[in-house]
């Protein structure tokens, strides 16, 4: 005889009269049989609850699972329930505060999260325990269990989640400290934790690590702990030892310490130096330090200066000036006009004093007027100004000198005036006369010369210097003896004035107007010429320029007017396909008038066209060139736009030559000239493969709406009739029924036009191939996974099927007995469900009047789901109803039936051309002598719906009689 045997027979008093006293009576029993000095059991109290950990089938795996909480719990016992389970109990708890104590253990995953309270009505005999005391019934008390929390608190205090005493006692604070826990190193493994899971916490609370894994990880790394672990990960160190080099040094991430390793950086102080002064190398960082500069754009600029010494390029950076050359070049200047003033004074000096030879001080002039003198061939500016500023102090003392100095300066002002007017008169003839010879000469070679240099005597006119207009007045004159220009200057300079042009026959401006360098490229040229102009002023609607400096469509819409160019929908579309890199996704297009030309983000004018155009077009345009706001696109030639359209007209020819003698096989599509919504497709099967070419049609047709369109999918036949309802933008289809589609739109007076894009055969029957092959290539995998399922299955199967053996015959002996009960109460709701769902009149359940709740009151869901089938397309056809559960539960201290029926409904949507199954769990307690419904349950089919149906079962202690226990 086993054990369990010999405990069950032991535990069996003759007539135990309630189960506190039964199993006082076992305890009992066990405890005589071992040593005397052992206490007598002491009778449970009714003041107490059972804390049942799980139920299991049979005897064995109950008292496994029972010695498995003996590390956490301490003793456990295994009570056989009526109806055949035994039950797994840790003890018992306080009445009063069980509820809190059993969520307490919950919490700490000290018991698994279905364990229950019971009040024993329905355990009926201890058949094993490991109680070596009968007071250790008190699961609260024991000396194991308290261990268990203490250990729990001591690491999570350790961790710093709780900082509650280390006593044992559960509340809150361990509970929180645990969900902290779970939070941050994740929920032990398990249905509750056992002595392994509670090592593990130790563990963890030892070192931080989450768990073995990672802890094996860590110190296959070289670390000992988790702290310096999780540090040096997020610093992407690989090991201990580059982690503890590179924080000896200074560095808190791996690249950090390889770039300052690279760079030759000593420690991390000067590594972050280096970076904030953005240096790269430590060898940079030392030669800015030799020469006192912080950062690598001073050192930079101290390189690309030309300063040889690091004071003189600070000195030349004070005053304002980054390179060498432009600070020698205004000390050259500053010098210039010391020299200038100090000459100046000079000679005003050497005047005054050979008039008034008896002047004060002479002596002391002298000396000054020497060093003067030296100075001004010493090359200091500085030096120069001081000598200068002595002598005006030597030559103070004389009353008249100063009054002598005013004199001569109001001289020299009035004459410099009269020099300056004489250069700018001189230089302003040369300037109308050049402009007037590159106006006669602009296809000369001697043009780009000649502009420069008007470009700079432009600027120089500006000023007013009287150097700096001599200056212009030599180059000019070298310029023209060099390029040979005298002879035909002077042949200019004798005609009187410039012929106008005569105006156009047609009286327009745009052909009588003086051509220039702004307006030459409009103006000039073949006549056939489309010239693009592009809006640079304020008004443009979307036309920009983005900070690199290149056009962008800001809006993404291109606002276009033309003028002499057709409008056709290939120059929509050219325009779209050139716009598009721009950022343009529509192109709104209209004609060049005189309102629109300054509101439009570019302009086509072709030069013909355009010199004939009246006063109030043309003026405005040449005005805003002149102006700058008005210029020719460069990034766009018109021929780009032309060649565009002549390759789509070629191809639209092509294709509706071929469509008439039936010589060109694939697909291509139609564009109403009215219609909207979606691209209406007659492809019949393979879609996937026409994907990529209706895309591109998609795209087509939104470069002219703004918006991409759906695709849908129908017949030649349902096409043709959306294209006559204006319901299709594009109509795609087979050569062959594109050819019948243009017809029968021609016929029936529906404008359209070939779409300048194809499929052809060999690309189809390629795209298909290559699905055709993913396909299998898919089949094969999913194939392979199957069998292997089924290969897994079957050994599951295998292994399950001796154990299902004998709870399927004592499923077919329960419902043999109880079948006829069962099959009434399916009958009542079948027919009720099936009323609900096919629409016929509702079956009103039995109640207490006569008349009680239809089924969509009990199962409201399960009503709501119905009630979405018709605004979605879906049709129910069919409804099967089979019993899931039948038994009797527990309701308030009441015994009464119940069932579970599970309810499968067939629909089917013709839109869809698809078949569908829903699948539903219900179930409800049976009031017969109240003629109530009590507690309904739904769920769906599966998993979740599945667990809870069971927990509705346990909840009311359904006593199954049609599913044999588990």
């Amino acid at each position: 005889m086993s054990m369990i045997a010999v405990l069950v027979v032991a535990a069996s008093p003759a007539a135990p009269q309630s189960f506190g006293d039964f199993a006082a009576g076992v305890l009992g029993e066990m405890t005589r049989s071992r040593p005397a000095a052992r206490r007598a059991p002491a009778v449970v109290r009714s003041d107490t609850m059972w804390l049942v950990i799980a139920s299991r089938e049979n005897a064995q795996e109950a008292v496994a699972l029972g010695e498995s909480y003996a590390a956490t719990l301490g003793p456990t016992l295994v009570i056989q329930s009526r109806n055949g389970r035994y039950a797994v109990a840790a003890g018992t708890l306080g009445r009063e505060k069980a509820k809190a104590n059993i969520e307490a253990l919950k919490a700490l995953h000290l018991v698994p999260q279905d364990s229950f309270l019971s009040e024993g009505r329905n355990l009926d005999r201890v058949v094993w325990h490991s109680l070596d005391d009968p007071s250790a019934l008190d699961l609260m008390g024991r000396s194991a269990y308290r261990q268990s929390v203490r250990r729990l608190q001591a690491s999570f205090s350790r961790l710093g989640f709780y900082d509650g005493p280390v006593d044992g006692l559960i509340g809150p604070t361990t509970s929180e400290a645990f969900d902290r826990f779970a939070r941050r190193f994740g929920p032990p493994a398990g249905e509750a934790i056992d002595g392994a899971a509670l090592a593990a916490i130790e563990g963890t609370a030892a070192d931080g690590f989450r768990d073995d894994a990672e802890r094996s990880l860590a110190r296959a790394r070289g670390f000992q702990d988790a702290a310096s672990f999780a540090e040096a990960e997020s610093g992407g160190f690989p090991s201990a030892l580059a982690f503890s080099e590179a924080r000896s040094r200074g560095f808190r991430t791996m690249g950090d310490f390889d770039e300052a390793r690279a760079g030759g950086f000593r420690d991390g102080d000067e590594y972050v130096r280096a970076r904030a002064g953005g240096f790269a190398s430590a060898a940079a960082l030392e030669a800015a330090t030799r020469i006192g500069v912080d950062t690598a754009s001073d050192y930079r600029a101290f390189q690309a200066s030309g300063f040889t010494e690091a004071d003189d390029w600070k000195a030349a950076r004070r005053k304002g000036f980054t390179d060498r050359a432009a600070f020698e070049t205004a000390e050259a200047e500053r010098l210039k006009a010391a020299q200038r003033e100090a000459r100046t004074l000079i000679g005003d000096a050497d005047a005054f004093l050979r008039l008034n030879p008896r002047t004060p001080g002479l002596l002391a002039v002298a000396a000054e007027v020497a060093t003067v003198t030296g100075a001004m061939n010493a090359g200091s500016a500085d030096t120069l100004s001081a000598a200068t500023l002595r002598l005006r102090a030597a030559l103070a003392p004389s009353g008249g000198f100063a009054a002598f100095e005013e004199a001569r300066r109001t001289e020299r002002v009035a004459e410099e005036v009269r020099r300056v007017a004489a250069l700018r008169a001189e230089l302003e003839a040369r300037q109308a006369a050049l402009s007037g010879w590159i106006a006669a000469n602009l296809t000369s070679p001697k043009l780009p010369d000649l502009v420069a240099e008007l470009t700079l005597l432009e600027g120089d006119l500006k000023g007013g210097d009287g150097d700096v207009l001599a200056a212009a007045r030599e180059r000019i004159a070298s310029l023209v003896a060099r390029l040979g220009l005298d002879a035909e200057l002077a042949l200019l300079a004798a005609k009187d004035a410039p012929v106008p042009a005569a105006p156009s026959a047609g009286g327009g401006l745009g052909a009588a107007v003086a051509v220039t360098p702004a307006n030459a490229g409009l103006l000039q040229g073949p006549g056939e010429d489309v010239v693009v102009l592009a809006n640079g002023g304020p008004h443009a609607p979307s036309l920009t320029r983005n900070l690199l400096g290149a056009f962008v469509f800001a809006t993404g819409k291109a606002s276009i007017c033309t003028l002499g160019v057709p409008r056709e929908p290939a120059l929509r579309r050219a325009l779209s396909e050139e716009l598009a890199g721009f950022g343009a996704r529509q192109v709104d297009l209209g004609d060049c008038t005189a309102a629109e030309a300054a509101s439009r983000d570019l302009l086509l004018l072709r030069r013909s066209a355009f010199l004939v155009s009246p006063p109030t077009l043309a003026a405005p345009v040449l005005e805003a060139m002149e102006a700058g706001t008005l210029q020719v696109f460069e990034p766009m030639a018109y021929a780009a736009l032309a060649s565009r359209e002549a390759a789509e007209t070629a191809l639209v020819a092509a294709i509706t030559a071929d469509l008439a003698t039936g010589s060109r096989e694939g697909y291509g599509a139609l564009i109403p000239e009215e219609g909207g919504g979606a691209v209406c497709a007659a492809v019949a099967s393979e879609r996937e493969a026409h994907r990529e070419v209706l895309d591109r049609l998609a795209r087509f047709v939104a470069g002219e709406t703004g918006a991409l369109p759906p695709v849908r999918f129908l017949d030649a036949d349902a096409a043709f009739q959306a294209a006559r309802q204006h319901d299709c933008r594009a109509l795609y289809a087979s050569a062959e029924d594109l050819k019948s589609l243009t017809a029968a739109m021609g016929r029936d007076g529906l404008p359209a036009s070939i779409a300048p894009l194809w499929l052809d055969r060999a690309a189809l029957d390629g795209a298909v191939a290559a699905l055709a092959a993913e396909r299998q290539a898919t089949t094969k995998a999913a194939e392979s996974r199957r069998l292997q399922a089924e290969s897994e299955r079957a050994e599951a199967e295998r292994t399950a099927r001796n154990a299902a053996g004998s709870r399927e015959a004592q499923e077919t002996a329960l419902r043999k007995r109880y079948g006829t009960e069962a099959a009434a109460l399916l009958n009542t709701y079948s027919e009720a469900l099936k009323a609900l769902v096919l629409g016929h009149p509702p079956v009103i359940l039995a109640g207490r009047d006569g008349a009680g709740p239809a089924m969509g009151e009990l199962f409201p869901e399960f009503a709501r789901w119905q009630g979405t089938l018709a605004p979605d397309d879906w049709k129910p056809i069919a409804v099967d109803v089979a019993i899931a559960d039948y038994g009797v539960a527990r309701w308030h201290d009441r015994t009464m039936e119940a069932i579970a029926l599970e309810t499968r409904v067939q629909i089917v949507s013709r839109e869809r051309g698809e078949y569908r199954e829903a699948c539903f769990l219900q179930a409800m307690i049976v009031d017969g002598e109240f003629q109530m419904h009590r507690d309904p349950v739904e769920a769906p089919c599966g998993p979740e719906g599945a667990k809870r149906i069971a927990d509705w079962s346990l909840g009311h202690e359904l006593e199954s009689r049609w599913v044999a226990a588990r």
